[in-house]
């Protein structure tokens, strides 16, 4: 028996399989398999391991329910944790609601986007907005399987964002708001400075740097008090047809048949630019101007977070890596080049020219501060920014994606304090990522009050959540 990840990256080989109905099944099973190492997952669109396991695991997609409701005067739904983003959106938008933040797809289950930190464009994470948990666990004192609802204090800020440690999370209650409207257009700019000065008007907006042609552009985005615009429906099929399709069939063409670094570069330089309309401003719902259908075609991706006023010089030193992986040039420019002297990667950098050529645009998303222990983006201050770096090379031909990844990762968390996504690949070891988060010593407490025998770990969790003297 085995599951394989949607970037088939990763492979589940779990002793036992459960699909539950319901909550009482769930308890039934823990206590069957008590003493035994117990994960769930989600729809396993993640590329690091979080959700593997070659023990029990749990697959939620029927404890899907939503169930929309005041508390005070907030707006909040319970939702199953198998269910589906795309699904709990549905429901809600027939009641003319919404989730106040959206990730660039919908496939996942609100679980398991929480447990990982899943993010959308000028807001805070998803976890952020959890304000209580069901969460399946053992008795201290008893050792049975028991429900516990966590609805302050650390143990909520550990749950929202979690990595499927503490237990099984079995509902979610999310904060929601009224569904609106957002408008959007593109711009083109050479300058990061542009782009940044624009998110005053437009708070929601992404941006992507372009590799190759080494300019911004910018998705810009901002809630619309008007109606839906006339022209709305065709802008859903022009995003379809030549951004979703059409642009990821070129990269795929270029990548994995065509297989020329020169075609990859030139068509960055001139042919991407042509896909993109300038200026056209289009008002829709959220739940459809928020995310796209990037779970088309199979990818894999690596997403590092840095703070505002790292930001700039953080993307000068990717495109810096990015053209000496590519084989243009063999050494980074002269400050990152003795930066990363003065770190002793220099042998890995050398060992990287020329064995990766970078071949999708890079996003590039604000994030503002949660109020959580691990989520990427937690702790007070200036704003987070998400930046990704996607490949769409065939599964077999990674191993330069892969080193690019690991020394991005490695170099960044040193030079930057850049946090990797939890759900992304993750190639920093425990120590490393440990290092990143302030609050990690508290999260590991609570993760040791919940589950003191680490019932519900894996191998990766295990090693992460260790006593930091077992890591060092």
């Amino acid at each position: 028996m085995q599951r394989t990840n949607f970037g088939h990256n990763q492979v589940l080989r779990p002793s036992a399989a459960y699909t539950p109905t319901n909550e009482e099944e769930v308890l039934e099973i823990l206590d069957r398999h008590r003493g035994q190492q117990v994960r769930a997952v989600g729809r396993l669109h993640s590329w690091s391991e979080a959700a593997v396991t070659d023990s029990v695991l749990l697959d939620l997609r029927k404890l899907n329910h939503v169930h929309l409701h005041s508390d005070g005067d907030q707006l909040v739904a319970t939702v199953g944790a198998g269910c589906q983003v795309k699904r709990l959106l549905k429901t809600l938008g027939r009641q003319n609601a919404t989730l106040p933040s959206l990730g660039l797809i919908t496939q996942q289950t609100i679980a398991g986007a929480i447990s990982t930190g899943t993010h959308g464009s000028g807001g805070h994470s998803m976890s952020h907005y959890v304000v209580a948990v069901r969460l399946a666990r053992y008795d201290a004192s008893s050792g049975r399987a028991m429900i516990e609802e966590i609805t302050a204090g650390e143990q909520l800020q550990a749950v929202r964002c979690s990595l499927g440690s503490l237990g099984i999370i079995l509902a979610v209650t999310v904060r929601c708001r009224p569904q609106y409207n957002v408008q959007e257009h593109f711009s083109a700019h050479r300058q990061l400075s542009d782009v940044l000065a624009a998110e005053k008007s437009f708070p929601l907006q992404q941006f992507f740097l372009i590799p190759w042609r080494w300019s911004y552009f910018s998705q810009h985005r901002c809630e619309q008090p008007g109606p839906r615009s006339l022209l709305a429906g065709l802008y859903r099929v022009y995003w379809l047809l030549v951004m979703d399709l059409g642009m990821h069939l070129l990269v795929l063409f270029l990548v994995r048949l065509l297989q020329s670094r020169s075609a990859i570069r030139c068509a960055f330089r001139r042919v991407v630019p042509l896909f993109v309309i300038r200026n056209w401003k289009v008002t829709d719902r959220s739940s459809s101007m928020l995310v796209m259908k990037h779970e088309a075609f199979r990818h894999i991706e690596i997403e590092l977070f840095v703070r505002r006023n790292r930001l700039a010089e953080a993307l000068e030193y990717a495109q810096d890596v990015i053209t000496v992986a590519g084989g243009r040039q063999s050494i980074l420019s002269a400050d990152n080049q003795r930066r990363i002297e003065k770190l002793g990667m220099h042998e890995a950098l050398a060992g990287l020219h020329d064995k990766y050529c970078h071949h999708y645009p890079i996003c590039v998303r604000r994030v503002r501060p949660d109020d959580t222990l691990i989520s990427m983006a937690n702790g007070e201050g200036e704003d987070w920014y998400a930046i990704s770096f996607i490949s769409y090379a065939k599964p077999a031909q990674r191993a330069g994606f892969f080193q690019f990844a690991n020394f991005m990762a490695k170099s960044m968390a040193r030079l930057f304090a850049a946090r990797p996504h939890w759900g992304k690949v993750c190639p920093l070891d425990a120590t490393e990522l440990a290092a990143l988060y302030p609050r990690f010593d508290r999260f590991r407490a609570v993760s040791t009050s919940l589950d003191p025998e680490g019932l519900f770990h894996n191998c990766w969790t295990a090693t992460l959540l260790a006593p930091a003297e077992e890591t060092s």
